[in-house]
């Protein structure tokens, strides 16, 4: 029996080897990966779409994220990257801290997503004199430096260290410092909700016992209304700030303060409501363009940037410098 089946697959193989060749090759070309993105002009999404708040007051305009089409470092993405003027190739080393894997990449995109998110519910509520409270403060893992020697990944959010418990980056600082250059220091993680025990072994860098690692704080923003962001898995990033924080608070007045206006851009926006500049300026903006957005708000940073291209491309949209939130407010006030 195994022999005639044996038979079989050899007679299939060598009846059908040109035609298996092609088929592996094919496979290979598809779906072996390059370290490269490759990046073309993006689009817009109504954050109407994106951001649900209980009794939300509903505005005639809409504000819109931009975004960068980020293509897979697949071979023939590669190739026709070389034709396509509009296609750019991104070496992923350039989005990389050291030789980091892109796991990481993607985990500290998450970071700065969700607490993005929340920073955009603080300034949204101070600007709209709305009560909430700040319920966490997170001290999570944002980077791991490639001399480290330890096992703590990206997205661990430290609780303790030796089951002492840690909530700020002065504590585990003097935490560190108790100990000697090459001991060992356990710590109590939560990673994606999962409990986990991790290790690290203090060196020494300048002058300074380290574990060899960068930290963010994490807030946790809870107010009386409910909240609900829908972004997809894949969706990373801290650019959406801005327009997230002017939506939520177009959401909490009664005024309409988009006057009726497709209002798209991009930027960060920090604890005290500074803009901050971002990437793929270029992409966004054609994206905000091909969709027939009225407005572009884009970080002072980039706005230089922003201005030669409509001018290059004769791009019919309103441009405007985004230095803080309130400044954003006021150049809307007077469109």
């Amino acid at each position: 029996m195994a022999n005639k089946i044996y038979d079989k697959i050899k007679t299939f193989i060598k009846n059908n080897y040109k035609f298996l060749i092609f088929y592996v090759f094919l496979v290979f070309l598809f779906t072996y990966r390059l370290d490269y993105e490759i990046y073309t002009p993006g689009g817009i999404s109504d954050l109407d779409d994106r951001i649900e708040i209980e009794g939300e007051y509903k505005s005639e305009g809409s504000f819109n994220l931009t975004y960068v089409n980020a293509k897979k470092g697949i071979i023939p993405f590669v190739l026709l990257s070389k034709i396509i003027p509009s296609w750019d190739l991104i070496d992923l080393d350039d989005e990389r801290i050291e030789n980091e894997d892109y796991e990481s990449i993607l985990a500290r995109g998450k970071i700065d997503l969700e607490n993005g998110n929340e920073i955009a519910i603080k300034i949204a509520f101070d600007e709209a004199n709305e009560k909430y409270e700040i319920t966490k403060n997170d001290l999570v893992v944002y980077y791991i430096f490639e001399d480290a020697k330890t096992n703590l990944k990206v997205g661990d959010i430290i609780e303790s260290v030796n089951d002492i418990k840690i909530t700020s980056f002065e504590e585990l600082t003097n935490q560190i410092n108790n100990y000697n250059v090459g001991d060992e220091i356990v710590f109590n993680v939560i990673n994606n909700g999962k409990k986990k025990t991790r290790t690290g072994i203090v060196y020494e860098s300048e002058g300074k016992k380290i574990i060899g690692m960068i930290l963010v704080n994490s807030i946790k923003v809870e107010t009386d209304k409910n909240i609900e962001f829908k972004y997809s898995s894949n969706e990373s990033g801290s650019s959406g700030g801005l327009m997230s924080t002017l939506e939520i608070y177009d959401s909490l007045i009664e005024e309409d303060i988009t006057k009726g206006l497709k209002i798209a851009g991009t930027g960060t926006i920090n604890y005290d409501g500074t803009v901050g500049e971002i990437g793929g300026v270029k992409y966004k903006l054609a994206g905000a363009v091909k969709k027939k957005a009225d407005i572009f708000l884009v970080p002072s940073n980039n706005y230089q940037e922003a201005l030669e291209l409509k001018e290059k491309y004769n791009y019919d949209i309103k441009i405007i410098e985004a230095k803080d939130f309130k400044s954003v407010l006021k150049s809307l006030e007077e469109l």
